[in-house]
């Protein structure tokens, strides 16, 4: 089985990356401004969980602050994070691939800042290849298909032996495109909200302990 697995809120809660974000572009604040680094970070995070896409645009508006959005998003991004996979992901992972299962990783976001999570989570020994989409252009990122074309080029085979793990809506119109199998991980406080019920042939699960059982039936 060729496993194509998401990263953000799949192996990983990205809360943990945005919100150490936060904390970061609050200290800046502080520096410049003297503005209290609590306050801030607690205004962030009300922005974003209000749904904003635009959240320094948005807090600067608020704040009548004359700065450079470009340079916030600079300072979130540079931000040194602590992150931690879920706890079901390592020990699953190394199962998956001892049932002779491939791990291909495939993510959208930012080129560096995409390649960052993955070292600091220290995942890439566990995938046959990965995917950071925005390496070969926005075209690439999902729900667009064209990376697949590189993933079949190599692997080859039928689409019944591929299988994807995610849990945005680009997730599951990428599988939907293709015609292959999508397992919808349902992590606690993840970021994307996605509407499946509706969604014929969408398994669900709560952890890769869960998709193990499935593929191993």
């Amino acid at each position: 089985m060729n496993i194509l697995v998401d990263l953000d809120d799949t192996l990983y809660p990205e809360k943990q990356y945005i919100y150490q974000g936060f904390w970061g572009v609050a200290q800046f604040f502080k520096n410049k401004y003297g503005l209290d680094s609590v306050d801030v970070y607690l205004k962030l995070i009300a922005i974003f969980r209000d749904g904003s896409r635009r959240v320094f645009d948005d807090f600067l508006t608020e704040g009548n602050i004359i700065e450079d959005p470009a340079s916030i998003v600079d300072i979130y991004r540079k931000t040194k994070r602590k992150l931690s996979l879920y706890n079901d992901v390592l020990s699953n992972l190394q199962i998956l691939r001892a049932l002779g299962n491939r791990l291909i990783l495939l993510t959208n976001g930012d080129s560096e800042t995409q390649r960052k999570k993955i070292d600091i989570l220290k995942v890439d020994m566990y995938f046959d290849d990965i995917y950071i989409l925005d390496d070969y252009g926005k075209e690439y990122w999902k729900p667009s298909i064209l990376v697949f074309e590189k993933v079949y080029n190599k692997y080859k085979g039928s689409l019944r032996n591929y299988l994807f793990v995610g849990n945005g809506q680009e997730d599951l119109e990428f599988a939907k495109s293709l015609g292959i199998r999508f397992v919808f991980i349902d992590r606690k406080n993840s970021v994307r909200k996605v509407e499946i019920r509706n969604e014929h042939g969408v398994c669900v699960v709560k952890n890769l302990k869960e998709i193990v059982k499935m593929i191993n039936k």
